[in-house]
Protein backbone atom coordinates (compact mmCIF):
# COMPACT_ATOMS: atom_id res chain seq x y z
CA UNK A 1 0.00 0.00 0.00
CA UNK A 2 1.37 3.38 -0.99
CA UNK A 3 1.88 5.78 1.88
CA UNK A 4 0.75 9.38 1.67
CA UNK A 5 3.63 11.83 1.57
CA UNK A 6 3.97 14.43 4.32
CA UNK A 7 3.27 17.14 1.74
CA UNK A 8 0.06 15.35 0.73
CA UNK A 9 -1.06 15.20 4.35
CA UNK A 10 -0.49 18.92 4.75
CA UNK A 11 -2.46 19.60 1.58
CA UNK A 12 -5.31 17.50 2.94
CA UNK A 13 -5.39 19.56 6.16
CA UNK A 14 -5.73 22.70 4.04
CA UNK A 15 -9.01 21.42 2.57
CA UNK A 16 -12.40 22.03 4.17
CA UNK A 17 -12.55 18.51 5.63
CA UNK A 18 -8.95 18.77 6.77
CA UNK A 19 -9.66 21.99 8.66
CA UNK A 20 -12.55 20.32 10.48
CA UNK A 21 -10.30 17.36 11.38
CA UNK A 22 -7.63 19.76 12.64
CA UNK A 23 -10.08 21.59 14.92
CA UNK A 24 -11.51 18.31 16.24
CA UNK A 25 -8.01 17.11 17.11
CA UNK A 26 -7.28 20.39 18.92
CA UNK A 27 -10.57 20.15 20.86
CA UNK A 28 -10.00 16.51 21.85
CA UNK A 29 -6.44 17.05 23.10
CA UNK A 30 -7.32 20.26 24.95
CA UNK A 31 -10.35 18.63 26.62
CA UNK A 32 -8.32 15.59 27.70
CA UNK A 33 -5.54 17.75 29.12
CA UNK A 34 -7.97 20.09 30.88
CA UNK A 35 -10.06 17.27 32.39
CA UNK A 36 -7.42 14.74 33.41
CA UNK A 37 -4.38 16.93 34.12
CA UNK A 38 -5.16 20.61 34.83
CA UNK A 39 -6.33 23.79 33.17
CA UNK A 40 -2.76 25.14 33.26
CA UNK A 41 -1.49 22.08 31.38
CA UNK A 42 -4.15 22.72 28.72
CA UNK A 43 -2.55 26.07 27.79
CA UNK A 44 0.32 24.58 25.73
CA UNK A 45 -2.13 22.07 24.25
CA UNK A 46 -4.37 24.75 22.71
CA UNK A 47 -1.39 26.84 21.60
CA UNK A 48 0.26 23.86 19.90
CA UNK A 49 -2.74 22.24 18.21
CA UNK A 50 -4.89 25.34 17.77
CA UNK A 51 -2.20 27.75 16.57
CA UNK A 52 1.23 26.25 15.83
CA UNK A 53 0.06 23.21 13.86
CA UNK A 54 -2.34 25.19 11.60
CA UNK A 55 0.42 27.70 10.84
CA UNK A 56 2.82 24.83 10.05
CA UNK A 57 0.21 23.31 7.74
CA UNK A 58 -0.12 26.61 5.87
CA UNK A 59 -3.35 27.97 7.36
CA UNK A 60 -1.82 31.32 8.25
CA UNK A 61 -4.74 33.70 7.75
CA UNK A 62 -5.41 35.46 11.08
CA UNK A 63 -9.15 35.33 10.48
CA UNK A 64 -9.12 31.52 10.23
CA UNK A 65 -6.87 31.19 13.28
CA UNK A 66 -9.10 33.51 15.33
CA UNK A 67 -12.30 31.67 14.36
CA UNK A 68 -10.67 28.28 14.98
CA UNK A 69 -9.49 29.37 18.42
CA UNK A 70 -12.98 30.62 19.31
CA UNK A 71 -14.51 27.30 18.25
CA UNK A 72 -12.01 25.43 20.43
CA UNK A 73 -12.57 27.65 23.47
CA UNK A 74 -16.37 27.50 23.20
CA UNK A 75 -16.35 23.72 22.70
CA UNK A 76 -13.87 22.76 25.41
CA UNK A 77 -15.95 24.12 28.31
CA UNK A 78 -19.18 22.09 27.87
CA UNK A 79 -17.31 18.88 26.99
CA UNK A 80 -14.85 19.27 29.88
CA UNK A 81 -17.75 19.93 32.24
CA UNK A 82 -19.27 16.57 31.29
CA UNK A 83 -15.98 14.77 31.95
CA UNK A 84 -15.30 16.60 35.21
CA UNK A 85 -18.86 16.00 36.46
CA UNK A 86 -18.51 12.28 35.73
CA UNK A 87 -15.22 12.20 37.65
CA UNK A 88 -16.82 13.96 40.61
CA UNK A 89 -19.46 11.23 40.89
CA UNK A 90 -16.76 8.57 41.27
CA UNK A 91 -16.26 7.75 45.00
CA UNK A 92 -12.91 8.45 46.63
CA UNK A 93 -11.14 5.88 48.77
CA UNK A 94 -11.02 5.63 52.56
CA UNK A 95 -8.83 8.11 54.44
CA UNK A 96 -6.56 7.70 57.47
CA UNK A 97 -4.58 10.03 59.69
CA UNK A 98 -0.85 10.53 59.32
CA UNK A 99 1.67 8.16 60.89
CA UNK A 100 4.48 10.70 61.30
CA UNK A 101 5.19 13.47 63.76
CA UNK A 102 7.51 13.92 66.73
CA UNK A 103 5.27 11.96 69.12
CA UNK A 104 3.91 9.42 66.65
CA UNK A 105 3.83 5.74 67.47
CA UNK A 106 4.38 4.94 63.79
CA UNK A 107 0.78 3.92 62.99
CA UNK A 108 -2.30 6.04 62.08
CA UNK A 109 -4.69 6.36 64.99
CA UNK A 110 -7.67 7.10 62.65
CA UNK A 111 -8.18 4.57 59.84
CA UNK A 112 -10.73 3.76 57.09
CA UNK A 113 -12.72 7.01 57.34
CA UNK A 114 -15.53 7.04 54.76
CA UNK A 115 -18.89 8.60 53.92
CA UNK A 116 -21.85 6.52 52.71
CA UNK A 117 -23.55 6.82 50.33
CA UNK A 118 -21.13 8.88 48.29
CA UNK A 119 -23.92 10.44 46.21
CA UNK A 120 -27.48 11.23 47.23
CA UNK A 121 -30.29 13.76 47.27
CA UNK A 122 -31.26 16.54 49.65
CA UNK A 123 -33.28 13.99 51.68
CA UNK A 124 -30.41 11.50 52.09
CA UNK A 125 -29.14 10.83 55.62
CA UNK A 126 -25.39 10.42 55.07
CA UNK A 127 -23.22 8.33 57.41
CA UNK A 128 -19.57 8.96 58.24
CA UNK A 129 -17.54 6.21 59.94
CA UNK A 130 -13.97 5.97 61.20
CA UNK A 131 -12.09 3.35 63.21
CA UNK A 132 -10.07 4.61 66.18
CA UNK A 133 -6.97 2.70 67.33
CA UNK A 134 -6.26 3.87 70.90
CA UNK A 135 -3.07 1.79 71.07
CA UNK A 136 -1.54 4.09 68.46
CA UNK A 137 -2.01 7.37 70.36
CA UNK A 138 1.08 9.60 70.35
CA UNK A 139 3.64 8.80 73.02
CA UNK A 140 2.87 10.44 76.35
CA UNK A 141 -0.79 11.05 75.46
CA UNK A 142 -4.00 9.72 76.96
CA UNK A 143 -6.70 7.87 75.07
CA UNK A 144 -8.72 10.01 72.62
CA UNK A 145 -11.09 12.45 74.29
CA UNK A 146 -12.98 14.08 71.40
CA UNK A 147 -13.65 13.57 67.68
CA UNK A 148 -15.01 16.25 65.34
CA UNK A 149 -16.44 15.97 61.82
CA UNK A 150 -16.22 19.07 59.59
CA UNK A 151 -18.62 19.28 56.63
CA UNK A 152 -18.27 22.15 54.15
CA UNK A 153 -18.19 23.24 50.53
CA UNK A 154 -14.67 24.57 51.17
CA UNK A 155 -12.09 21.79 50.71
CA UNK A 156 -10.14 21.01 53.87
CA UNK A 157 -11.91 23.66 55.98
CA UNK A 158 -11.91 23.05 59.76
CA UNK A 159 -13.47 26.41 60.61
CA UNK A 160 -15.61 29.27 59.31
CA UNK A 161 -12.58 31.04 57.82
CA UNK A 162 -10.24 29.36 55.37
CA UNK A 163 -7.59 30.91 53.07
CA UNK A 164 -8.72 28.50 50.34
CA UNK A 165 -12.24 29.93 49.97
CA UNK A 166 -14.03 33.24 50.08
CA UNK A 167 -16.30 33.77 53.09
CA UNK A 168 -18.95 32.97 54.00
CA UNK A 169 -19.34 29.33 52.95
CA UNK A 170 -21.57 26.54 54.34
CA UNK A 171 -19.86 24.90 57.31
CA UNK A 172 -21.07 22.37 59.90
CA UNK A 173 -19.26 20.74 62.84
CA UNK A 174 -20.43 17.50 64.47
CA UNK A 175 -18.71 16.54 67.75
CA UNK A 176 -18.48 13.32 69.76
CA UNK A 177 -17.09 13.93 73.26
CA UNK A 178 -18.10 10.51 74.62
CA UNK A 179 -15.38 8.32 73.19
CA UNK A 180 -14.90 5.04 75.10
CA UNK A 181 -11.93 4.85 77.42
CA UNK A 182 -10.44 1.65 76.07
CA UNK A 183 -7.26 0.44 74.42
CA UNK A 184 -8.83 -1.74 71.72
CA UNK A 185 -10.05 -0.43 68.30
CA UNK A 186 -13.62 0.87 67.99
CA UNK A 187 -15.73 2.60 65.31
CA UNK A 188 -17.28 6.06 65.60
CA UNK A 189 -20.29 7.01 63.45
CA UNK A 190 -21.85 10.35 62.49
CA UNK A 191 -25.20 10.87 60.72
CA UNK A 192 -26.18 14.08 58.96
CA UNK A 193 -28.67 15.21 56.30
CA UNK A 194 -27.07 18.00 54.29
CA UNK A 195 -30.20 19.14 52.47
CA UNK A 196 -28.44 21.38 49.91
CA UNK A 197 -27.38 20.51 46.37
CA UNK A 198 -23.66 20.77 45.78
CA UNK A 199 -20.21 19.20 45.90
CA UNK A 200 -19.25 18.82 49.57
CA UNK A 201 -16.00 18.08 51.38
CA UNK A 202 -15.26 16.85 54.87
CA UNK A 203 -12.47 16.35 57.36
CA UNK A 204 -12.08 14.85 60.86
CA UNK A 205 -10.07 16.03 63.85
CA UNK A 206 -9.16 13.86 66.89
CA UNK A 207 -8.04 15.20 70.27
CA UNK A 208 -5.85 13.45 72.82
CA UNK A 209 -4.33 14.96 75.97
CA UNK A 210 -0.63 15.11 76.71
CA UNK A 211 -0.01 13.51 80.10
CA UNK A 212 2.86 15.89 80.93
CA UNK A 213 1.76 19.28 79.61
CA UNK A 214 -1.99 18.58 80.01
CA UNK A 215 -2.48 20.23 76.62
CA UNK A 216 -4.59 18.69 73.82
CA UNK A 217 -2.86 17.03 70.87
CA UNK A 218 -4.75 17.39 67.56
CA UNK A 219 -4.64 15.12 64.50
CA UNK A 220 -6.53 15.23 61.18
CA UNK A 221 -7.04 12.85 58.28
CA UNK A 222 -4.75 12.93 55.26
CA UNK A 223 -6.81 14.30 52.35
CA UNK A 224 -6.02 15.68 48.92
CA UNK A 225 -2.50 17.09 48.45
CA UNK A 226 -3.72 20.64 47.78
CA UNK A 227 -6.29 21.40 50.49
CA UNK A 228 -6.09 18.28 52.71
CA UNK A 229 -9.82 17.71 52.35
CA UNK A 230 -11.79 14.55 51.50
CA UNK A 231 -14.26 14.99 48.65
CA UNK A 232 -17.90 14.00 49.18
CA UNK A 233 -20.71 13.56 49.45
CA UNK A 234 -22.17 14.76 46.15
CA UNK A 235 -25.73 15.96 46.64
CA UNK A 236 -27.89 16.23 43.52
CA UNK A 237 -28.29 14.73 40.06
CA UNK A 238 -25.78 14.77 37.23
CA UNK A 239 -27.62 17.74 35.68
CA UNK A 240 -27.49 19.61 39.02
CA UNK A 241 -23.73 19.26 39.35
CA UNK A 242 -23.13 19.96 35.65
CA UNK A 243 -25.10 23.21 35.79
CA UNK A 244 -23.17 24.19 38.92
CA UNK A 245 -19.81 23.57 37.24
CA UNK A 246 -20.37 24.92 33.72
CA UNK A 247 -20.02 28.63 34.54
CA UNK A 248 -16.84 28.02 36.54
CA UNK A 249 -15.37 25.94 33.72
CA UNK A 250 -16.27 28.61 31.15
CA UNK A 251 -14.59 31.27 33.28
CA UNK A 252 -11.41 29.20 33.59
CA UNK A 253 -11.64 28.34 29.90
CA UNK A 254 -11.68 31.96 28.72
CA UNK A 255 -9.15 33.10 31.34
CA UNK A 256 -6.53 30.36 31.01
CA UNK A 257 -7.08 29.19 27.42
CA UNK A 258 -8.68 32.04 25.48
CA UNK A 259 -6.53 34.88 26.81
CA UNK A 260 -3.12 33.24 26.10
CA UNK A 261 -4.33 32.00 22.69
CA UNK A 262 -5.41 35.42 21.42
CA UNK A 263 -2.41 37.15 22.96
CA UNK A 264 -0.03 34.89 21.02
CA UNK A 265 -2.21 35.31 17.91
CA UNK A 266 -1.92 39.10 18.25
CA UNK A 267 1.87 38.86 18.44
CA UNK A 268 1.85 36.64 15.36
CA UNK A 269 -0.28 39.16 13.43
CA UNK A 270 2.02 42.04 14.39
CA UNK A 271 5.04 40.05 13.23
CA UNK A 272 3.40 39.13 9.93
CA UNK A 273 2.35 42.75 9.26
CA UNK A 274 5.87 43.95 9.91
CA UNK A 275 7.25 41.32 7.56
CA UNK A 276 4.71 42.28 4.88
CA UNK A 277 5.58 45.98 5.09
CA UNK A 278 9.26 45.15 4.77
CA UNK A 279 8.61 43.05 1.66
CA UNK A 280 6.60 45.84 0.07
CA UNK A 281 9.41 48.28 0.78
CA UNK A 282 11.91 46.01 -0.92
CA UNK A 283 9.66 45.68 -3.97
CA UNK A 284 9.22 49.44 -4.32
CA UNK A 285 12.93 50.24 -3.95
CA UNK A 286 15.02 50.42 -7.22
CA UNK A 287 17.71 48.23 -5.71
CA UNK A 288 18.67 46.58 -2.46
CA UNK A 289 17.21 48.49 0.48
CA UNK A 290 19.98 49.61 2.86
CA UNK A 291 19.71 48.68 6.53
CA UNK A 292 17.40 50.77 8.69
CA UNK A 293 19.09 53.99 9.65
CA UNK A 294 21.73 53.61 6.93
CA UNK A 295 22.45 56.40 4.50
CA UNK A 296 22.89 55.62 0.84
CA UNK A 297 26.02 57.05 -0.78
CA UNK A 298 25.44 60.07 -3.00
CA UNK A 299 24.78 59.24 -6.60
CA UNK A 300 27.14 60.61 -9.21
CA UNK A 301 24.51 60.43 -11.90
CA UNK A 302 22.14 58.03 -13.58
CA UNK A 303 23.08 54.38 -13.51
CA UNK A 304 25.04 53.35 -16.56
CA UNK A 305 23.31 49.99 -16.90
CA UNK A 306 19.80 51.48 -16.81
CA UNK A 307 19.80 54.67 -18.95
CA UNK A 308 16.72 56.79 -19.10
CA UNK A 309 14.71 56.56 -22.33
CA UNK A 310 15.45 59.29 -24.82
CA UNK A 311 12.83 61.97 -25.20
CA UNK A 312 11.58 63.13 -28.55
CA UNK A 313 12.00 66.75 -29.41
CA UNK A 314 8.89 68.66 -30.16
CA UNK A 315 8.42 71.96 -31.74
CA UNK A 316 10.62 74.68 -30.31
CA UNK A 317 13.12 72.12 -29.01
CA UNK A 318 10.99 71.07 -26.05
CA UNK A 319 10.68 67.46 -24.93
CA UNK A 320 7.48 65.71 -25.91
CA UNK A 321 6.06 62.22 -25.65
CA UNK A 322 7.92 60.33 -22.91
CA UNK A 323 8.40 62.15 -19.61
CA UNK A 324 11.75 61.65 -17.92
CA UNK A 325 11.96 59.66 -14.66
CA UNK A 326 13.20 62.69 -12.69
CA UNK A 327 9.91 64.45 -13.36
CA UNK A 328 7.91 61.64 -11.78
CA UNK A 329 9.97 59.90 -9.12
CA UNK A 330 13.30 60.11 -7.35
CA UNK A 331 15.10 58.48 -4.40
CA UNK A 332 14.94 59.56 -0.80
CA UNK A 333 18.34 61.12 0.04
CA UNK A 334 18.39 59.32 3.39
CA UNK A 335 17.12 55.76 2.86
CA UNK A 336 17.10 55.53 -0.97
CA UNK A 337 13.42 54.50 -1.09
CA UNK A 338 11.49 55.45 -4.24
CA UNK A 339 9.30 58.53 -3.70
CA UNK A 340 7.17 60.52 -6.09
CA UNK A 341 6.86 64.13 -7.14
CA UNK A 342 4.70 66.17 -4.78
CA UNK A 343 5.39 64.03 -1.68
CA UNK A 344 6.73 66.02 1.27
CA UNK A 345 7.95 63.19 3.48
CA UNK A 346 9.43 59.76 2.80
CA UNK A 347 6.96 56.90 3.26
CA UNK A 348 9.73 54.67 4.64
CA UNK A 349 11.94 56.73 6.98
CA UNK A 350 9.80 59.86 7.44
CA UNK A 351 12.49 62.32 6.32
CA UNK A 352 11.51 65.61 4.67
CA UNK A 353 11.84 65.53 0.88
CA UNK A 354 13.12 68.30 -1.42
CA UNK A 355 10.42 69.78 -3.64
CA UNK A 356 10.80 69.08 -7.35
CA UNK A 357 9.04 70.25 -10.45
CA UNK A 358 8.68 68.95 -13.93
CA UNK A 359 11.31 69.92 -16.47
Amino acid sequence: MAQQSPGGFRRFLQTGLGRIVLILIAVAITVATYSYVSVVAAIPAILLFGLAVPIWVGLKRPRYLAIGGLVIVLTVAPISSIVVTQLIFEPVGAASSGAGGPFSSGQPIMQNATVSPYTGSTSTNFTWTVTIYPQWVPQGNTTPSSLQLYISTCPGATGNSSPNCSQPYPFTVLTNDNLPNQTTPYTVTFHYQIGTVGIWDWQMGLYTNNSTTKKPYYQVLVGDPTYNGIEGPVVGTFADIYSELILTVYFQDFLFLGAPFYFILLLYMLFKNRERRRREAQQRAPGPVPPDGGVSPPSDGPAKDSPLPSAKKGAGGTDAGVTTRSAQEFNCPKCNAVVYQGETTCWKCGSSLPQTSSV
